[in-house]
């Protein structure tokens, strides 16, 4: 005999969680200690978000569920965003959060939410224990989470059900379904690719799962094709290969818009269009590689080879094109010599442009830096101009795009991997998670905060003076940062040249302790700022 609680942690440490991130009540304590006791850390965090936020970047850099825990009413609300994050953002979340007493259901009405109704648009499942359902309910969640396209799952659970006894049962795993893929669509990809004199490829976050980069770089040798990545597959390709072109989905018209309208054929691995702003619209051959089918939405597609996208492409191997020669390779070169010619606006005196900052940092950064970003200009600044030289290490809320996202995945990252961590955001991201900056200190992580100060939501602002609008409601005064990093017993920069970059991030990754840097940015260098 065990309890439900012994048995929900049982279960998690079967699946290979080895942390938990969040902000628990009363009602979780059954659940808590149950973790405790089976050795599975716990990381106490000041806002529910947080931990869902941590718990999709941990799920993405080890493979694993990433879990997160919560109370009920009003923890489980304030989680909501950070589950939504997780759902499109396609990452495997489980979301654990107090019930209220079945037995006072219809008696009383505090902190009473419909859990269900309030988490099913953006879970695969969500479910409320009981003694007779955990045995099933525990491991399907876990199994599905990861399932096809990741995305998160809920369970809910009372501190008296968590308690109650339950037969010990080692049930059956479910079964991953794999779908196989038929030879006969390999070899009809090969035979439309087989004339194509553009082809193009497309990578994005669906390669997660199989990270199947050498893949990738095979197939797009071998048919001497342009790739373009998307913000959350940063990396896949390095950014060192000649074939690189760029990143996609950040704007209406991302420099790489030029290549996909020259190309005759696009091959969209892993390819989601919950990551792009601007509508796919092309009408040209699309081979279809992925995990799930090509739908939510469905868009204009020739073939689609649905399975593991590791095992679809060692099938399609060494595929050929009758590629033009000055496509591929020499294409992207005069890609990227064109984008080098951009000419930079002169910052105002004592500010940076944002391009000074990265020049600096992957001068001074490791190849195999991680670096998360928060939302804002920044984001979309970083996402087009930051090139990985390896991959799975670039962190951002892309297709939800919330803020308060970077400070809480670069605090997971350092966690999972301890290795430094840049993380790159706005100081009205910071603003939204700025307890969190205590658990920098007590895990001692080595976190390089950059703070983008330029005391405005510049990309709101932005919008508004491009409507011919007034600023309004969109800029602020911040407070005295030194002070706070100082108070949280965190060290501190003021950047305000490249010299002061350089020794800032030197100084940062180097200290193998938090870091904040705060860099007075002129948003001016942003590419959605108006000049």
């Amino acid at each position: 005999m065990t309890t439900v609680a012994e048995y929900f942690a049982e279960q998690l440490i079967d699946a290979g969680v080895e942390r938990v991130y969040g902000l628990p009540g009363g009602e979780n304590v059954e659940i808590l200690d149950a973790i405790r006791r089976r050795g599975i850390d716990f990381l106490l965090v000041k806002n529910e978000s947080s931990a869902c936020f941590m718990a999709a970047t941990d799920a993405r850099l080890t493979g694993t569920i990433g879990v997160a825990l919560a109370t009920l009413g009003p923890g489980a609300a304030n989680a909501f965003a950070g589950l939504a994050h997780a759902y499109l953002d396609r990452a495997p979340v489980l979301l654990i959060t107090a019930a209220n007493d079945p037995e006072f259901i219809d008696k009383h009405t505090h902190q009473v939410i419909d859990l269900k109704a309030m988490f099913r648009p953006v879970c695969k499942r969500t479910a409320e224990l009981t003694v007779e359902n955990a045995a099933d309910a525990i491991p399907r969640a876990l199994s599905l989470a990861k399932a096809n396209r990741p995305g998160p799952v809920h369970i809910s659970i009372h501190n008296r059900i968590a308690a109650q006894t339950m037969q010990a049962v080692s049930p059956a795993k479910p079964q991953r379904k794999t779908v196989a893929v038929h030879a006969s669509n390999v070899l009809a990809a090969r035979r439309l690719l087989a004339d194509k004199r553009k082809p193009i490829i497309v990578v994005g976050l669906g390669v997660q799962p199989n990270r199947p980069y050498w893949q990738i770089r095979r197939l797009a040798e071998s048919l001497n094709a342009p790739v373009i990545d998307t913000p959350k597959s940063k990396g896949a390709l390095s950014a060192h290969h000649p074939l690189f072109a760029g990143t996609v989905g950040l704007t209406r018209d991302d420099p790489v818009y030029d290549l996909l309208d020259e190309a005759d054929c696009v091959v969209a691995i892993g390819f989601d269009v919950v990551e792009l702003v601007k509508p796919w619209d092309f009408e040209k051959p699309l081979i279809w590689i992925a995990n799930w089918s090509n739908d939510d939405p469905q868009i204009d597609c020739e073939l689609e080879l649905v399975g593991a996208v590791g095992e679809i492409l060692d099938a399609l191997g060494e595929a050929k094109a009758n590629t033009l020669l000055d496509w591929g390779a020499e294409r992207v070169r005069r890609f990227r010599q064109q984008q080098s010619r951009r000419k930079l606006p002169t910052p105002l005196k004592g500010r940076i442009l944002p391009q000074t900052f990265l020049t600096s940092l992957r001068e001074n950064a490791p190849d195999d830096i991680i670096l998360t970003t928060d939302v804002g200009s920044h984001k979309i600044f970083t996402a087009l101009e930051w090139r990985p030289r390896r991959p799975n290490r670039y962190f951002v809320s892309n297709g939800l795009s919330a803020m308060g996202f970077g400070l809480s995945s670069a605090i997971a990252a350092a966690e999972v991997t301890s290795q430094p961590v840049v993380c790159i955001t706005g100081d009205a991201g910071l603003a939204m998670v700025m307890g969190e900056l205590g658990l920098l200190v007590e895990r001692q992580l080595p976190v390089l905060i950059a703070l983008m100060n330029d005391s405005a939501l510049d990309l709101i602002r932005s919008a508004q003076i491009r409507r011919g609008r007034q600023a309004f409601g969109t800029e602020f005064d911040n407070p005295d940062f030194e002070f706070i990093a100082k108070a949280f017993g965190i060290a501190y920069r003021n950047v305000e040249s490249r010299l002061d970059c350089d020794e800032a991030i030197r100084a940062g990754l180097e200290s193998q302790a938090p870091m904040l840097i705060d860099v007075m940015i002129d948003p001016i260098g942003y590419p959605t700022t108006v000049r």
